[in-house]
């Protein structure tokens, strides 16, 4: 900022008084922040090699002169010998050097006069364009943070593709690349990029787009200066990132690509995410929410560590015992109970078991006389012609004996299974398996045996065989009124 001088002298006019250096400062600043890259056509005259490399020379034409300068470090891409009379373009930023009080050109390109009028072709494209809006920063679009699809229009054999699927596989390898081929040079070149378009506005979940080409010359390059192609990218249904030529080459896609890089390879860098980086955050990350976690975990143990100190913990840790031997002592009573009723099961089962035995050695024995009588009168009888008879007749009585013991048997057997069954019922767990179930407190220290002991809002334990729950008493009925309750409900 200059500084405004106070003093002046009398009759002079107020207004603020500069130094020449002030003065300088001031119109480099606005020349290089008002034309920060010109390209200028004109005849070169009073060209200088100089030993350091550098050229100085001076562009004019009918009626202006303007001095230009290209660093050594830009001379090694000019691919013809300036000389004086010759029409170049050259291409670069404005600055005003206060030294020797001259306004130049500080040039980083410079193009035979052939080029001059592809350059002013260029520039009337990109002025109508700009009118337009469709270089105007507010209508760019952000590109996504983690591409995970990203479309790719160039050539399939050319060194671009190659570039960029390296830098790709090398930064986020986790994203899928759809290539759309392409011609990027000569006269099918802005038919084929058009059609390439076409098919990416019909694809879906693209993410990003990079529209590459190495470098070459303006002609090579010159598909990327026409109105159709520019158009493309500027309508395109996903952001464009343009990757053209090399660092020094600016087309008309550039401008109205949503971003743009100097080479194909820089392209790629813009669209995807440093993966290593990206593992840097994660792992930091990690070790903050280990920490937070480890920090919560210390917080939680002192805060156990207080109540086992405090004084109400012994009185807590009293009531658990308390409830364990209450415990302790309905589960023996149980099992006593248990082990009664299964006592008085066996001497039931023994003395039937008994009674079986007799009955069966009385059956057989009875069949034994009866069979021995047979056989006796058997014995008795010689003619031949009763023996078959006789013989039939013992191996009915015989079959009519078997059939007999058997049925006994078995019936004796059906009984038998069915007191089995019947002293089993008598078993707790079989009891409460047919749906019965028994409530206690709900700390389980007190078996509730009357409606009178519930108190409504209050919680209870009901036992089930295979568990217990948790209930909240919600209303209490006595038995008679709940009976007529269900009566009038089902009438």
């Amino acid at each position: 900022m200059m500084e405004s001088r106070d003093n002046h002298l009398p009759g002079e006019e107020t207004d603020d008084i500069y130094t020449v250096s002030e003065l300088s400062d001031a119109i480099r600043q606005s020349l290089e922040s008002d034309f920060p890259r010109v390209t200028v056509l004109g005849e070169i005259t009073n060209f200088t090699a100089h030993s350091s490399g550098h050229f100085y020379f001076t562009l004019r034409d009918e009626s202006s002169r303007l001095g230009v300068v290209l660093f050594s470090r830009n001379t090694r891409n000019v691919d013809f010998a300036p000389e004086d009379g010759m029409t170049a373009v050259a291409s670069g930023r404005i600055s005003h050097y206060g030294g020797g009080g001259r306004t130049q050109l500080i040039a980083v390109s410079l193009r035979r006069a052939g080029e001059g009028e592809l350059e002013l072709s260029k520039r009337r494209l990109l002025a109508m364009l700009m009118e337009e809006g469709l270089t105007d920063p507010g209508i760019k679009r952000d590109l996504p943070q983690y591409p995970g699809k990203i479309a790719i229009i160039t050539s399939p054999g050319g060194a671009a593709i190659k570039d960029i699927r390296r830098t790709l596989d090398r930064r986020w390898p986790l994203a899928e690349t759809v290539l759309l081929p392409a011609a990027v040079q000569g006269d099918m070149a802005g038919s084929s990029i058009l059609e390439a378009f076409e098919r990416l506005n019909e694809m879906k979940e693209i993410d990003v787009v990079i529209l590459a080409r190495g470098g070459g010359s303006a002609e090579d390059l010159w598909t990327f200066n026409t109105e159709q192609v520019a158009r493309a990218v500027a309508g395109s249904r996903y952001p464009v990132v343009t990757g053209i030529g090399h660092e020094i080459d600016t087309s008309v896609c550039d401008y109205v690509a949503d971003m743009s890089a100097a080479t194909p390879t820089a392209a790629a860098e813009l669209v995807s995410p440093d993966s290593a980086d990206i593992r840097r955050i994660v792992e930091g990350l990690l070790g903050k929410i280990a920490s937070l976690a480890s920090a919560d975990a210390r917080k939680r143990l002192d805060r156990v560590e207080f109540i086992l100190r405090s004084s109400a913990f012994p009185g807590i840790e009293h009531a658990l015992d308390r409830s364990r031997l209450e415990l302790g002592d309905r589960v023996e009573r149980l099992a006593g109970w248990r082990g009664t009723v299964a006592e008085t099961g066996r001497s039931v089962i023994k003395d039937l078991g008994e009674r079986l035995r007799n009955h069966m050695t009385g059956s057989m024995r009875v069949s034994e006389g009866t069979f021995g009588g047979l056989s006796e009168r058997f014995a008795k009888l010689t003619p031949a012609g009763g023996v078959e008879a006789r013989r039939e007749r013992l191996e009915k009585l015989v079959n009519t004996a078997r059939i007999m013991t058997e049925g006994s048997s078995s019936a004796r057997r059906s009984d038998l299974h069915g007191k089995i069954r019947t002293l089993r019922g008598l078993g707790p767990k079989e009891v409460l398996g047919r749906g019965y179930t028994y409530c206690t407190a709900e700390d389980g220290s007190t078996i509730i045996g009357s409606v009178d002991e519930l108190e409504e809002g209050g919680r209870i334990s009901v036992n089930f065989y295979d568990g217990d729950a948790g209930c909240l008493v919600e209303s209490r009925r006595k038995d008679g009124q709940w009976r007529r309750r269900l009566r009038s409900k089902t009438q």
